[in-house]
């Protein structure tokens, strides 16, 4: 029995003396008045109006344990409120304690692919199965609650260091065994419950931790940081860099990616990835956005551009807004621009669920002289969905390609990409190439543009003038 089950029971438990106790008073009372009040009618009727009272008082119980359960009603682990007010309640302790996220990577796959009802019942099993795990190694009456989706939450005495270690553990054997022959992919986050007064900015950061891999790690705290991308785009912080993209066949310079930073005077540099979790969480991508648009076309508007391309990256949700579309092409006008120099970029990892209505948008973007590309491209998001249903003029393969290149199986597959694209008439790049091995091998593949160090390291304004010269 979960923690959480046993929690639940014991307040039943008590719920069920409160309710008790009272009818054995009421029942002793009616004996001790028949046996020695039996004229006296004003007690009598004294002791009748005590049994509504009671009734209500045993509605209101009933009611009340209903409304204020301790659990959640799938898989049995503490709910969001009382997993919070637990960790609220440890960390203030004097002894040391840790706080986990843990999430099940795949649960919307298994959702879809083998029904809700399925994946309830998994998500209950992974539970017990966690707090058995944990029971082995010494970890009893551990607080384990749901905080929504595949996210559970929990905390314990220990070392982060020791803990990381044990997760590790379950985390591999979980996905060897499974629950009910489905494969099981977790990922965790760890912090001291000291790391922040505020529980929900522990949680928060523990999401980002989860979310984003080591390399863009980041010590900001959740508040402080919301505060300082706010702010940073409020009052326009931007660096620019400009990736250069070597088109193949003319071994020739055609495409600069823009790559985006903010400048913190506290923090330094932050990347677009670093940021861009807080942007989507706070709901500021169009701001984002126009923002960044706004100052970036500054920059470029005395340039003459000639045939030079600009890739640019932009949310798919300010994408589909239509007043951002008038505003990019105001802005354009203003700065006397023409849209048929730069590349709209985007990413989405889930497929929007109204890929026509997605297709009329994008073509409108065509129409004003936008090509339109698609990043991440055979990575995990939507991106090979995708290229059935929108007007894609050219694709970026995922990074994941260029990683495992001496793969024969990757490389099979991503030499398939390239001839497919190539039969759609979609112009293909492979990013991220920084060796001569890997460029040769991916020259064999005949892509139409390659980028990374080994082609340029990313250039400033200044440089980017002479070049275009």
């Amino acid at each position: 029995m979960l923690y959480s089950e046993s929690k639940e029971r014991n307040n039943r438990f008590i719920t069920s003396l409160k309710i008790g106790f009272p009818f054995l008073i009421l029942t002793l009372f009616f004996f001790l008045f028949f046996r020695f009040f039996q004229d006296d009618i004003e007690s009598f009727i004294l002791l009748v109006l005590l049994i509504p009272i009671y009734v209500y008082y045993i509605l209101y119980l009933i009611y009340n344990e209903f409304k204020s359960t301790l659990i959640d009603p799938i898989t049995k682990t503490f709910n969001r409120k009382e997993i919070i007010d637990k960790i609220d309640i440890i960390k203030n302790k004097k002894y040391d304690s840790i706080v986990v996220l843990v999430k099940v990577e795949n649960i919307v796959d298994i959702n879809d692919r083998y029904g809700m009802s399925n994946a309830d019942e998994l998500l209950r099993i992974f539970a017990i199965k966690i707090d058995e795990f944990l029971r082995h190694y010494n970890f009893k009456e551990v607080p384990i609650g749901r905080y929504g989706g595949g996210y559970f939450l929990l905390v314990l005495k220990g070392r982060v260091k020791e803990l990381k270690h044990i997760l590790t553990i379950f985390s591999k054997e979980l996905r060897n065994i499974g629950i009910n022959d489905i494969e099981i992919k977790t990922d965790f986050s760890l912090l001291d419950s000291k790391y922040d007064k505020n529980v929900n900015n522990i949680i928060k950061k523990l999401i980002f931790m989860v979310e984003n891999s080591e390399e863009v790690e980041t010590n900001i705290k959740p508040n402080e940081f919301e505060n300082i991308v706010y702010n940073a785009i409020k009052s326009e912080k931007f660096i620019f860099k400009y990736q250069p993209v070597k088109q193949i066949n003319t071994n020739s310079i055609k495409i600069f990616e823009i790559l985006t930073k903010i400048y913190s005077k506290s923090e330094g540099m932050l990347s677009r990835t670093q940021i861009q979790k807080v942007v989507n969480h706070l709901g500021l991508e169009m701001l984002f956005d126009k923002k960044i648009l706004n100052l970036l076309l500054k920059e470029l508007e005395n340039i003459d551009l000639k045939d030079t391309l600009f890739s640019i990256k932009i949310s798919p949700v300010s994408l589909r807004n239509s007043d951002f579309r008038q505003y990019l092409s105001e802005l354009f006008y203003k700065n006397n621009l023409k849209p048929e120099n730069f590349i709209i970029e985007f990413v989405e990892r889930r497929a929007y669920q109204e890929p026509h209505r997605f297709k009329e948008i994008l073509n409108q973007y065509k129409k004003m002289g936008f090509k339109i590309c698609i990043d991440n491209f055979g990575g995990d998001n939507c991106s090979l969905k995708y290229i059935r249903y929108l007007p894609i003029d050219i694709v970026k393969f995922d990074i994941l390609f260029t990683k495992n290149i001496n793969d024969d199986i990757y490389l099979k597959v991503l030499k398939a990409h390239v001839d497919f694209l190539k039969s759609i008439n979609v112009k293909s790049m492979v990013k991220f190439i920084d060796k001569e091995e890997i460029f040769k091998k991916i020259e064999n593949l005949k892509p139409d543009y390659i980028q990374g160090f080994l082609v340029s390291k990313p250039k400033n304004i200044k440089q980017i003038r002479e070049m275009i010269k």
